[in-house]
């Protein structure tokens, strides 16, 4: 043995990785659990020297209703030190699909869970299995208590290079560093691995830092659990006795770092500022289902809470802090790895839908009874039937909303529509969602509203003869062309694509060609295991069909359907007379097998800059063709014709995307079969399910820009387009509240975004949450009127603020993420 081998000294962790649902459904996960923490309390008895690592405050909570014996032992092991928890969130998500907010309540809940339960919270990130890791992760571990990360995927050499070796510090944009480990080969070590050999070779892996001598390994057998061996301990103690090899002893993620760190100089550790990636990128995509209602849930959640808290604030209601913190506990197990990376049983998925349908409903309902109690409170006697629009975003937002046919109840034609001040506001009758004569079950009513921050607006349908003309001259519709103040779109009338958008403003050529349908050869497994991107097409949707479907005073849309084999899709694409933002709304039968669909729009912008928004950020990556993730929107910003130009696209639940040079794509289904690892073959006629068959509803929006994105309000119109207004048809009657309100507003900047009013965890007071997306600093205004508060506060670029107001005195101060005081 060499003397720098002779220096090293193992860090065995004992450990049993548990996917709680993967090949299996969550209720067999519970015994798994509990057949892993009995294990590792077992060898605890037998070997004084041995320590476990386990992760999810889930697992614990799970021990703790069914096994309280077990549960107590756990706590003493904990106190003695030799039972480490780490992670520091309630499940081992995936780390690129859930929101900023998501990561968010995965470290607050699962950190208040372990204070309680064991007197002490996680002090190591742990996401061993995750494919791919969030850019502003950094910076959520520290301000959740962690200042250190440990994972294995992407591995190292295979696919990521680590150049400075695998310890090292990753940087977010804001700059928050945690010293973060790669585990090298794997979290787990199989009853036939040889655990002796593992160690040998890591004693001399080209993957070490520069001088490191404190060296991470991991043993027990996992995925089902399962759980160190006696067998390994021996090995363990066996290395550990041997001459001529280095010190191996069990050992806890904290002790490594400390023991790394101790022994390091600072010049030996590099930084990485970058997202961690890739791992499995057909994950991003598939179970497109999962991954909608993934997205609506989040935001149903967060303006559930931004509702409440106005009504809690105003001492209308208590707030319904338990029934919100069971959702978002249901939604966030769904967000582990296997779940929302779609690489789940097909059964299981029955157990996501029962979680994810629970949690929408009570954020609905909980949103529902804050409308219903803001009604009751406005006065509405104002002459004709009265909309209540609301807004459940920190900022004003300009929207064309849709109003059931109730609105016009009692009244006859003729009649207008007009704002609380009596400025008429134009009003056009859209077709509705059912086939019927009923009175009440036609045409749905469309007007645009101009909201208050976080607050509402009434307009009123009085009887009485409309000024405004029914068409607006500006907005224009044929089979094949819209036309508005900003844009001129051309369709082609044999695909249906767009072949044109024409930015009338800036004399701008946007496309060469949108809005194609392409189905892409994929023929990899359900993961994409050493797929980087996807190319080859089999074909494009096509034979279309178009007719003009809405055309009047607010909007107008085209129709098109299309096909492609055994599939169909119809897009209905809309331009709005008074707001610049073009919707493509389609309705998707696939029925595809081993092919991925994409929308793709191949632009004139040159020397591009492709940005993907990310959890509580946003990741500028290269135009390469690669299959990347992503999260509301995805921009692509260079120049056209020497000016500088870009094209949004904005979607209300796709995570997957690709820029190659001009070209964008959205990646809206993939159909491999469930659970299909590679080696393991696919026969067709055995007649396996296969992923992401019949119709799906999906949503995407252009938003063409002179400039970069940076210069535009691009998240705060993501965040609307995912969060739309509330229009609320209200009887009359008198109230104290007036026609037009806003309870809270951020001013200043608009590249500063808040996404979280809520109560604080103590139950004292109303806590914000907000985020700088540009990444540039800002200085803004809030104001909290619902609690007579006001303040100044500044964002450094990309940083993501937590605040608490005291509802009595209105004063405000600044906490970290566990909404402790800093």
């Amino acid at each position: 043995m060499s003397a720098s081998q002779q220096d090293i000294h193992f860090h065995l962790i004992g450990h049993g990785h548990i996917d709680p649902t993967w090949l299996w459904r969550w209720t067999e996960g519970v015994e798994e659990v509990r057949a892993t923490f009995r294990s590792a309390l077992q060898r605890m008895r037998e070997f004084p020297d041995f320590h476990f690592t386990a992760s999810s405050a889930c697992f614990y909570a799970w021990i703790e209703e069914t096994e309280p014996a077990m549960f107590k032992e756990i706590q003493q092991r904990v106190a003695e030190g030799r039972w480490e928890i780490a992670g520091g969130m309630w499940i081992e998500p995936d780390c690129n699909v859930p929101c900023g907010e998501s990561f968010v309540r995965q470290g607050l809940y699962a950190q208040q869970y372990f204070q309680r339960a064991f007197g002490k919270a996680a002090v190591i990130g742990f996401n061993p299995d995750s494919f791919g890791h969030a850019g502003q992760l950094p910076q959520i571990l520290r301000k959740l208590g962690m200042n250190h990360y440990v994972f294995m995927r992407p591995m190292a050499l295979v696919e990521r290079d680590y150049p400075d070796g695998t310890t090292f510090w990753w940087q977010a944009p804001d700059g928050s560093r945690v010293l973060t480990c790669n585990i090298l080969e794997s979290y787990n070590a199989r009853l036939d691995d040889d655990l002796h050999d593992r160690l040998v070779r890591f004693s001399t892996s080209p993957h070490l830092n520069r001088n490191q001598r404190a060296v991470l390994a991991f043993f027990g057998v996992g995925n089902h659990g399962g759980g160190p061996t006696i067998a390994q301990i021996h090995t363990i103690h066996d290395f550990d006795a041997a001459k001529d090899l280095p010190a191996a002893r069990c050992s806890t993620l904290e002790g490594y770092f400390a023991d790394f760190e101790a022994r390091m100089k600072p010049e030996d550790i590099g930084v990485i500022h970058t997202d961690l990636q890739h791992h499995a990128r057909g994950c991003y995509s598939v179970h497109a289902t999962a991954k909608a209602l993934n997205r609506t849930v989040e935001h149903a959640l967060m303006a559930a809470e931004r509702m409440a808290s106005v009504v809690w604030g105003l001492g209308h209601q208590d707030y319904p802090a338990e029934a919100l913190t069971e959702a978002w506990k249901g939604l966030l197990y769904n967000q582990f790895h296997d779940i929302l990376a779609g690489t789940s049983l097909e059964s299981s998925y029955e157990d996501s839908a029962d979680l994810f349908g629970a949690a929408r409903h009570t954020a609905k309902r909980i949103l529902n009874r804050a409308i219903q109690t803001l009604g009751r409170e406005i006065d509405t006697t104002a002459i004709g039937n009265t909309v209540i629009v609301f807004n459940s975003l920190p900022w004003p937002v300009k929207q064309v909303v849709q109003v059931s046919p109730i609105l016009i109840r009692e009244l006859a034609r003729p009649f207008r529509l007009v704002d609380e001040t009596g400025v008429e506001v134009a009003l056009q009758g859209v077709e509705g969602e059912s086939i019927t004569a009923e009175t009440f079950a036609g045409k749905q009513w469309c007007f645009l509203a101009e909201t208050p921050a976080l607050g509402y607006r009434c307009y009123h349908l009085q009887p009485a003869a409309p000024a405004l003309p029914e068409k607006d001259p500006e907005l224009l519709a044929t089979q094949t062309t819209l036309e508005n103040r900003w844009w001129r779109v051309e369709l082609d009338p044999c695909d249906g694509h767009l072949r044109r958008i024409f930015d009338k403003t800036h004399g701008v050529e946007v496309l060469r060609e949108g809005a194609v349908l392409a189905a892409i050869v994929d023929g990899s497994d359900t993961w994409s295991h050493g797929v980087k991107e996807y190319r080859t097409e089999a074909g494009r949707f096509g034979n279309a069909r178009m007719w003009v479907r809405e055309q009047g005073p607010v909007l107008a849309t085209v129709r098109c359907q299309s096909h492609f084999s055994r599939s169909e899709a119809c897009l209905d694409l809309t331009l709005y007379a008074d707001t610049p933002r073009i919707d493509l709304d389609y309705r998707i039968n696939w029925q595809e097998e081993y092919r991925m669909l994409k929308v793709g729009f191949e632009t004139r912008i040159a020397e591009g800059t492709a940005t993907y928004a990310t959890a509580y950020g946003a990741t500028a990556r290269p135009a390469n063709g690669e299959e990347n993730p992503g999260q509301h929107w995805l921009d692509l910003s260079g120049t056209v014709e020497g000016a500088p130009y870009g094209l949004t696209i904005l979607n209300r639940g796709q995570y997957a995307f690709d820029v190659l040079r001009d070209t964008l794509r959205v990646t809206l289904l993939r159909s491999p079969a469930y659970a299909h690892h590679d080696p393991a073959r696919f026969v067709g006629s055995k007649g396996t399910p296969i992923m992401d068959q019949g119709w799906h509803r999906i949503h995407l929006a252009l938003l063409p820009h002179a400039g970069s994105w940076q210069e535009h309000a691009t998240e705060r119109e993501a965040w609307a387009f995912n969060c739309p207004l509330l229009p609320h048809v209200e009887s009359a009657h008198p109230g104290t509240l007036p026609q037009r309100k806003s309870f809270l507003s951020c001013e200043g900047a608009e590249h500063v975004m808040l996404s979280v009013v809520k109560q604080s965890e103590d139950g004292t007071e109303m806590v914000l949450r907000g985020v700088e997306c540009a990444g540039k600093p800002a200085d803004v205004r809030i104001e909290v009127s619902a609690l007579y508060a006001g303040f100044d506060v500044h964002f450094a670029p990309f940083e993501i603020k937590t605040l608490r107001i005291a509802p009595a005195t209105g004063a405000c101060r600044e906490c970290n993420l566990l909404e402790e005081g800093i």
